[in-house]
């Protein structure tokens, strides 16, 4: 579980290069004449020592969720300054070593798009795209919502925008699914893109447990992995080149 897994390794500091990450305390949040957040004071009780953090250290904290008394990460910048943001890359790092180290195993949905989620570890922001996440057209938000905890997740990659991206260790699967009988010329299905081929103008459309559909992006589209598609099936050769199809709609 993640919340194990964090409560372990904050309760020890961690250090990294010349920064030691610590927890305090939100003592107060004071705001300046434009009603924009001037500085927080926090207390470490461990150390019985008060220190502020002023706005250009907050880095993404997001005020509205931290309120007074509730517990922080930070980094000492000297004896009476704090900093939020230099905290990120510590526990940015310990994110993707847990899950790295298959000891991080779930995340909490923060918000939810029609290609998937934004979901947080301990604070750093993740993403978990459809394709990632079910064997079928099941999106992310229709099995979660914001707040939800999701379990059994596993790193994937570190995307080209340096984002983590995760990916269920057993995907979800619509009970309800498309069967083999049902991989019929003419029948129309419901999909989730998998892979796009820009360069061949092809992609993979994963239509059911086992099942892609080969099919051409259409003229003039612009898609992308975890968007729901409409298909219609041209052919099938499930022991030759498997299953064609024909995407007629992007939902």
């Amino acid at each position: 579980c993640i919340f194990r897994y964090s409560s372990l390794c904050l309760k020890r500091e961690i250090n990294m290069d010349k920064y030691i990450m610590k927890k305090a305390l939100i003592q107060d949040i004071v705001f300046d004449e434009f009603n924009k957040v001037d500085y927080i004071n926090i207390f470490n009780e461990n150390e019985n020592k008060y220190l502020r953090v002023y706005s250009e250290e907050m880095g993404s904290i997001n005020i509205n969720t931290c309120r007074k008394h509730s517990l922080v990460d930070y980094v000492e910048i000297d004896d009476i300054k704090a900093s939020f943001k230099r905290a990120i890359p510590i526990k940015r790092k310990m994110v993707l070593n847990g899950l790295k180290n298959e000891k991080i195993k779930s995340c909490m949905v923060t918000d939810t798009k029609e290609w998937g989620a934004f979901v947080s570890i301990m604070g750093i922001s993740c993403i978990l795209r459809n394709c990632d996440f079910s064997n079928d057209a099941t999106a992310v938000r229709d099995i979660y919502k914001k707040g939800d905890t999701i379990e059994g997740i596993s790193f994937r990659k570190v995307s080209a925008k340096d984002r983590i991206s995760l990916e269920m260790k057993e995907k979800y699967t619509n009970p309800h699914s498309l069967s083999e009988r049902n991989l019929k010329k003419g029948n129309i299905v419901l999909g989730m893109i998998r892979n796009v081929k820009e360069d061949k103008n092809r992609c993979f459309v994963g239509i059911s447990k086992g099942f892609d559909l080969l099919a051409s992006i259409p003229n003039g589209e612009k898609i992308s992995e975890g968007q729901k598609v409409v298909c219609m099936i041209t052919g099938v050769n499930l022991e030759g080149y498997g299953v064609r199809g024909r995407i007629l709609n992007i939902l």
